[in-house]
């Protein structure tokens, strides 16, 4: 017991004991009393919590965030690299497709004779001049503004643009691309049904680039010429410049360029195209403007 009081007086003994007693029916008033034998004050800790817990806290939230965005950056790698690697598959396919068929994917006559699995959906169109042609889809497509080339899904194919669609088709059905099963009947172009969806974001499209320039691109890029696959937003919309419209950040764009091609947005078989002002630099060598949030495409 804190008793400052002689142990072997009777006095002391019975003080202790009327002390215990009042400690078992009065807390409070024990502690007043302990205070006034010391003659000082009763410190009694405030709650809250003191700078070094505060500082745990605080190093524990950090690490939280920092491994948040590093798995997000892990998880954007991961798409990138699966993007490239569909998009190289795609060239793989095409290559594999016309040397065992003899045609491009898409541009093979009677291909449901010749495709196991593939019925009359998968004819290009017999009659137009078209099949057989080299060209996937219509020969003009830059000329004509990239506009969408294939906007309604039939049973039987209406015109040359449908091979555009029938490009992945041919190459699915014929086993030598995956995460893509296509359907027949459907109203409209949609991503994993008509055309295969993309890892990072948006689809792709197919057709054939005449030569001209790719939408909103620096007048210094090169033009591409051949048939080519374009990774867009949305699977009804034209290759466009517009704001927003764009799959990709100039960011992502860059950095499938740089680990699949040159690293120049106008220049290899990887190119760019979306809002100038926003997706490009121009400081005498045109790069990516990684700087902003701009979203160019690439086809």
């Amino acid at each position: 017991m804190l008793i400052n009081k002689p142990a072997g007086s009777q006095a002391g003994r019975r003080s202790q004991m009327a002390l215990v007693d009042q400690a078992v029916k009065s807390p409070t008033e024990l502690a007043l009393a302990v205070s006034d034998l010391f003659n000082g004050p009763l410190v009694v800790r405030q709650g809250g919590f003191t700078l070094v817990e505060l500082a745990i806290v605080m190093t524990i939230i950090g690490l939280l965030i920092g491994g948040i965005l590093k798995g997000q950056e892990l998880m954007q790698n991961a798409r990138i690299t699966a993007t490239i690697s569909e998009m190289q598959s795609y060239q793989s396919a095409t290559n594999i497709f016309r040397d065992t068929y003899a045609y491009l994917p898409g541009d093979l006559p009677l291909a449901g004779a010749r495709i196991p699995g593939c019925g009359t959906e998968c004819n290009p169109l017999i009659g137009d001049g078209r099949t057989g042609d080299g060209y996937v889809g219509l020969p003009f497509w830059g000329t004509a503004g990239w506009n969408t080339q294939f906007t309604q899904i039939l049973a039987v194919n209406a015109d040359a643009s449908a091979e555009t669609m029938l490009f992945f088709w041919h190459l699915a059905k014929a086993d030598l691309i995956s995460r893509f099963s296509p359907r027949t009947n459907q109203p409209s172009p949609r991503w994993g049904i008509t055309n295969p969806a993309a890892p990072i974001n948006g689809g792709w499209v197919s057709g054939y680039a005449d030569g001209s320039a790719l939408p909103g691109a620096p007048a210094a890029a090169s033009r591409i010429a051949g048939n080519v696959i374009a990774l867009v937003l949305d699977a009804n919309s034209s290759l466009t410049s517009g704001s927003g419209l764009g799959a990709l950040s100039a960011k992502q764009a860059a950095l499938i360029d740089r680990k699949s091609d040159d690293g120049f947005p106008i220049s290899g078989h990887v190119q760019a195209f979306g809002v100038s002002a926003s997706c490009f630099n121009s400081p005498g060598i045109i790069s990516y403007n990684e700087r902003t949030n701009g979203h160019p495409q690439q086809p």
